[in-house]
Formats: C-alpha cells, sequence, structure tokens
C-alpha cells in the first residue's frame, strides 16, 4: 500500500533510529538500586560497615563515636557532650554541630551494646535515602527514569561521597537531609502542597543543624520566596510563582534562628572547656598569612584531583553547563535562579571556610549538590529539544562508560583512603588499642583512670579505641614537660607509647622511670604525683 502524495512522511529522529532503554518511574528506582548496590559492593562496603573507626580522617570520626560512647555510658542529656580528650579544663565537654547522631546511636548502644556497625549503617541509609530523592527530584522536571538513575549514581562516583557515605561523620547525614529537602521542595511546588514545603524547611534546618554549610540550602529557598515579591521579578523568575509564599519564610526564619541558637549555645557551651576541639567559626581567606597560601591552594588542588570526582568527569560537568547555556531558553528561569544562588553560596562558602580546605575534604561534602544541578541543567536543555538523543542507545551507552570509570576511580581512591599512607597510622600503631582493654585492666589502668597517650595528635583516635580519658600529644604535649605535669596536677596517672620513637625524646624521659606493662607496640608508664613536702 502506498502513502498518499499528500501525507508527509514522518522525520525520523535519532531516537526512532537507535531505541534506548526507556523506564517509568518505578522502573529508573529499581535501575537506580541495582547500580547503587553495584557500586557500594564495588566500594568493599560489606567489608568496611565492620571496620573500627580508621582511613582519612579517623581523628573526626573518633570524635563522633567518642561522644556516643559517652551518651551511652552515662546516660547524658543530648546538649552535654562529652568526649574522651579531656580538654583545657578535665572536664571533657565538648561540642559542635547537634549531636543528633551520637545521642541517638548512644541510646540505641545502652541496649544493644558498642556496635559501631549500627553508627555506619545509619549514615549509610540515611546517604542512600538521599541518593534515591535526588532521583525523585531529576525525574520530576526531566521526566526520564534512565536519566535521573545516571545523576543519582554519578553523584556516588565521587570519591568522598563514596567515602563518607557510609562513615561516623554527620557531613554524609547533612547532605542526604539537603538532597531528601529538595526533593520535599520541588515536589512541594509541582503539587502546591504546604505540608511538602514545611517538610523541606525542616529537613534543610535539620541539614544546617548537623553541618552549618549545609543551611546553604535553606538560605536559597529563602532567597528564591524573597525575590518573588519584587518589582522585577519576571526578570529572575519567569512567570513561575512559589504558593504559600507566607508559610515558607515564616517557617524558613524560624530554621535560621534555631541553627543560629544551636551554635550559639555550642560556642558557650565550650568556653572555658575544649578550646580549640572544634571550629565554630571561621576560616576565611584572608586569615590566612601569606606564607601559607600556597599549601591551602595546593591541598584544594589534591582534592580537586583525588577526592571530588574523576579528573576527566569534570569535562563531563563543563559538557552540561555549556549545553545549558547554549539551550538557556529552554530552561526556566526559577531553576537559573536557583542555580546562581547555589553557586554564589558555594563561593562565599570556600571563601569563608578557606583555610579549613587544604585538609578538610568533609567541609566540601553538602557543596557537592553542584554536580547533579549542573547535570539536570544539561539534561534539560537536551531533554526539550527535538532530538530525543538521551533516549538512543550510543547516548545511554556513553552514560553507562561515565559511570563505570567513575566508579573504578571511585575504588581505587577508597583502596588509597583504607591502605596506603591514609590509614598507616592506624594499622601501625592504633589499631593494637582496640584489643587492649583486658590487658589495661589486669595492670590497674581501669575505666577510670586518666591516661596520656603519645604520640597521638588526635584528640580522641587512641583514647577512644582503648576506652580511657585524658589527654593525648594535641598542642605538643610530649615535647613541654611542664604541660605534661600540669596533666598530671589535673589526675593523669599512666602514660601509654604506641611508637617507640617518641621514647627518645628528652622531655618525656623523667616520665618514663616506672614501666608497669607492654601490649604488642604499646608501653605503658606509671605516672607519679610528685612529693610536695620535698
Amino acid at each position: 500500500m502506498q502513502r498518499p502524495a499528500d501525507q508527509p512522511r514522518p522525520v525520523e529522529t535519532r531516537s526512532s533510529r537507535w531505541p534506548g532503554l526507556r523506564l517509568s518511574r518505578s522502573g529508573g528506582l529499581a535501575l537506580l538500586i541495582v547500580i547503587l548496590s553495584l557500586q557500594a559492593w564495588t566500594y568493599r562496603y560489606q567489608e568496611i560497615l565492620f571496620a573500627r573507626p580508621q582511613g582519612y580522617h579517623a581523628w573526626r570520626q573518633s570524635d563522633c563515636l567518642s561522644m556516643a560512647w559517652h551518651y551511652m555510658q552515662l546516660d547524658l542529656p543530648w546538649w552535654d557532650g562529652r568526649m574522651h580528650y579531656l580538654g583545657t579544663e578535665g572536664t571533657g565537654r565538648a561540642l559542635s554541630e547537634l549531636p543528633l547522631l551520637p545521642y541517638l546511636i548512644g541510646k540505641v548502644w545502652r541496649s544493644t551494646g558498642q556496635q559501631e556497625w549500627l553508627y555506619r549503617a545509619t549514615v549509610l541509609l540515611l546517604s542512600i535515602s538521599g541518593l534515591i530523592s535526588l532521583y525523585f527530584t531529576v525525574n520530576t522536571l526531566l521526566k526520564d527514569g534512565v536519566l535521573a538513575a545516571w545523576v543519582s549514581a554519578f553523584l556516588f562516583t565521587s570519591p568522598m561521597v563514596a567515602y563518607y557515605a557510609n562513615n561516623f561523620l554527620s557531613n554524609a547525614a547533612a547532605l542526604a537531609f539537603v538532597l531528601n529537602g529538595w526533593y520535599a521542595a520541588a515536589s512541594g511546588m509541582e503539587r502546591s502542597s504546604r505540608p511538602r514545603l514545611v517538610g523541606a524547611v525542616v529537613l534543610f534546618t535539620l541539614a544546617g543543624l548537623l553541618k552549618a554549610t549545609a543551611a546553604l540550602s535553606l538560605l536559597i529557598l529563602i532567597a528564591i520566596v524573597l525575590i518573588s515579591f519584587l518589582p522585577f521579578r519576571h526578570v529572575l523568575l519567569g512567570t513561575w510563582r512559589p504558593r504559600h509564599r507566607a508559610v515558607i519564610l515564616v517557617a524558613g526564619l524560624a530554621g535560621l534562628f534555631a541553627i543560629a541558637a544551636w551554635y550559639s549555645y555550642a560556642r558557650w557551651y565550650n568556653a572555658g572547656q575544649a578550646q580549640g576541639v572544634f571550629l565554630i567559626g571561621t576560616l576565611p581567606y584572608w586569615s590566612i598569612p601569606k606564607e601559607e597560601l600556597a599549601s591551602v591552594w595546593q591541598g584544594i588542588s589534591d582534592h580537586l584531583r583525588r577526592d571530588y570526582l574523576r579528573p576527566d568527569l569534570y569535562f563531563v560537568l563543563m559538557a552540561m553547563f555549556a549545553l545549558a547555556v547554549f539551550a538557556s531558553h529552554r530552561i526556566p528561569r526559577a531553576l537559573w535562579m536557583a542555580f546562581t544562588l547555589l553557586c554564589l553560596g558555594v563561593l562565599c562558602i570556600d571563601i569563608l571556610f578557606f583555610g579549613a580546605l587544604r585538609d578538610h575534604d568533609y567541609y566540601s561534602l553538602d557543596q557537592v549538590i553542584i554536580f547533579p544541578a549542573v547535570l539536570l541543567l544539561g539534561l534539560l536543555a537536551l531533554v526539550r529539544g527535538s532530538s530525543g538523543i538521551t533516549r538512543t542507545w550510543p547516548f545511554q551507552l556513553a552514560l553507562l562508560v561515565v559511570l563505570v570509570h567513575g566508579t573504578d576511580f571511585a575504588r581505587r581512591r577508597m583502596t588509597d583512603r583504607y591502605s596506603t599512607w591514609m590509614n598507616k597510622e592506624y594499622l601501625t600503631q592504633h589499631e593494637p588499642l582496640g584489643r587492649i582493654q583486658e590487658a589495661l585492666l589486669a595492670i590497674g589502668v581501669d575505666r577510670s583512670a586518666r591516661v596520656v597517650s603519645v604520640p597521638d595528635i588526635s584528640f580522641n583516635r587512641s583514647l577512644y579505641l582503648m576506652e580511657r580519658s585524658g589527654w593525648t600529644d594535641f598542642d605538643g604535649l610530649s615535647d613541654d614537660p611542664n604541660k605534661l605535669q600540669a596533666k598530671l596536677d589535673q589526675g593523669a596517672r599512666f602514660l601509654l607509647t604506641t611508637n617507640d620513637s617518641v621514647l627518645l625524646k628528652p622531655s618525656l624521659r623523667p616520665f618514663l622511670a616506672h614501666p608497669i606493662g607492654r601490649f604488642e607496640n604499646v608501653r605503658i608508664f606509671a605516672l607519679e604525683v610528685p612529693d610536695r613536702n620535698h
């Protein structure tokens, strides 16, 4: 049968020539769960889930675990944080972010015992919930299950995200609350749902309480609502208008007040008790001495190459951003406004915390939302085009290649964090401390004894593992006999060393006269209180 002469021939698009995988919302979610499971297996989560605190930034991991341990042992109220490191005044009191996770885990441990895997599993479940919420957010805008699954899995190829997603820090939980909050905001605006919008504010507030910089999303939401009241709102937001603006503003301002109130309380709580343990403030660019600027920039460069993304994936982001700019008319102005505010916010955070970015990659963890934001803009420009290229198998194959190579890069970086110099101190010095409790009891070092642990320069790494309170080599304790004597005056009765090289220090020799035991590489000495009458 021939086609009538006046009937136009259908336009053959790339999608009709090379049809790719098409998935519904539920099908895309199933695909995402499969991909995330494969990535988690590749990262050896099945082993790491049961690992003690170690690897990169075990210092901060031990701080969180130490607080959870004290909530378990002492049944403290949530606003009264304690650590094994006793600090300046010998109280052990210290707070930073809202100790939501340490408090809840400590309460669970009162029933289950000290099961560190429960802590990791809790953070992991929160992290997975955030990635799933990211999927739903992207799918709400793209209406494409394959692309939405890819964007979420792309974020999981970040070595930094993969490392902290099943760790002990609150930063991963803060990121999860941010991602959950953006889905609540997107779906709430789409459906004009007041409960969802208020829920978004609550989630953003929780994120800010867990990590101050994560409050950026709350600020962006408030800013967009405020812009909608301006006379020139059409230029910035187009025809889009948020519903329930008054509710969002009231809830948002209440959230900001709660965040400010908590950190003000934490600063007051720490005053005179544990100075220097936690940073409750900023380290802005202009406060860094000129001679240190080069090392900070080098540290940031190292993080960009090793920790944030596989280096060549930055070109994927650049290509997506270029597509978004080239086809900017296909993207709603409100999205452009939100993205602009996000970029400005990330820039401000980086300037205000510049000094911390050299050594602390987790200070940037909540800011990785800029990666899926760029991908969303670029894919939205493609989806709203007429080529249908995003539904072709060559395009989807390219997406798969990106995921495979990104995941392999993250796998190698995870191995680095647990097997190389990043974990050398734990593997060669601190691992036996996790098994030393019975040996300490046998020689009279009970759990109430105050100890000094050297050469550990962290606050809680060695103290938490041996479950003893006291002081470490932080602030050069082993190099100053007067400082060490001051700790004896505060009740220190035993000194433990995990590296024999520290025994050669002349400043320590007067305190090594009474060895009382040894456990593998750990040496234990009794500290005698001088007789004040002689």
